[in-house]
């Protein structure tokens, strides 16, 4: 298996312990504290071994933690089954809103899992209602691994990818995109962080250099579109944007492209089957 950029886990690993710093909302079985208490010792260390400073991440976490949560919420309360979360890392949306009747799938590379999987022993958390796991999304098929993992494909589900294609490569965005609306039935949303450019930019041009200016040309970011490149992907793929008209985001980064400044946002679609 193909090592993964350091750059990627130390993200991850920030934004985990980013995450604990606010104050969500639970549901009434779910656990408040299920945050703060799985990542419980994680240390995310720069490349250079030095403790990172985690609050770079907040102002993005800030408007996109909750936006992810009310998306939890809405779909529990509309009585949706499922929520599969992509790229789940050490999240804890399964226990903070855990829900009679609702299963949860967290979806991760397999040392993430087996390492959520011993946290959770460690905490004594009631996972009856999770499954776990394991997949590279550059290589695995999400529809196979989600029949696996007991996923009914006959029931809505909430399909979630918070802050995770933009580390993969835009083939595998469409790969996963097409294998989770094969398990979509109708009533069943996608929600994921899309990175956009301005339109008439060239999105391999954007990438490259974001890779040069912002890490050196060893970055972990690839796929970079715009708006109309977004929901042209989703559509291709069984998707359709809702309130298309209307766009949810925030600046992300300024980059400058051919002697100009632009600024990528990070802008939160919701889609449907």
């Amino acid at each position: 298996m193909t090592q993964e950029n350091p750059l990627l886990t130390l993200i991850r690993e920030v934004c985990a312990l980013g995450r604990a710093e606010f104050e969500r909302p639970s549901t009434a079985e779910g656990d408040p504290d299920a945050g703060r208490a799985l990542v419980q010792g994680l240390r995310a260390l720069d490349l250079g071994g030095e403790p990172a400073d985690i609050s770079l991440s907040l102002d993005l976490l800030a408007p996109r933690a909750p936006y992810f949560d009310r998306l939890v919420l809405a779909a529990i309360a509309a009585e949706i089954p499922q929520v599969v979360n992509l790229g789940a890392g050490y999240d804890d949306r399964a226990l903070r809103f855990r829900h009679s009747g609702v299963t949860f799938f967290d979806l991760d590379l397999p040392d993430i899992v087996a390492d959520k999987a011993r946290r959770l022993e460690t905490m004594g958390a009631d996972t009856t209602h999770l499954t776990l796991a394991a997949v590279d999304f550059r290589a695995g098929d999400v529809a196979d691994v989600l029949a696996r993992a007991g996923h009914n494909a006959h029931r809505p589900t909430l399909f979630i990818a918070e802050h995770l294609v933009l580390f993969l490569e835009p083939s595998d965005v469409e790969a996963l995109f097409d294998g989770l609306s094969r398990r979509a039935r109708t009533g069943s949303t996608l929600a994921v962080t899309a990175e956009v450019h301005p339109a008439g930019l060239d999105s391999d041009i954007v990438v490259s250099t974001v890779d040069d200016v912002m890490f050196d040309g060893v970055g972990p970011l690839h796929t970079i579109l715009s708006r109309e490149a977004w929901s042209a992907l989703l559509e291709k793929t069984g998707w359709r944007i809702k309130d298309a008209d209307e766009i949810k985001a925030v600046d992300h980064f300024e980059l400058p492209v051919a002697g100009r400044s632009f600024h990528i946002q990070t802008q939160f679609l919701t889609a449907t089957a």
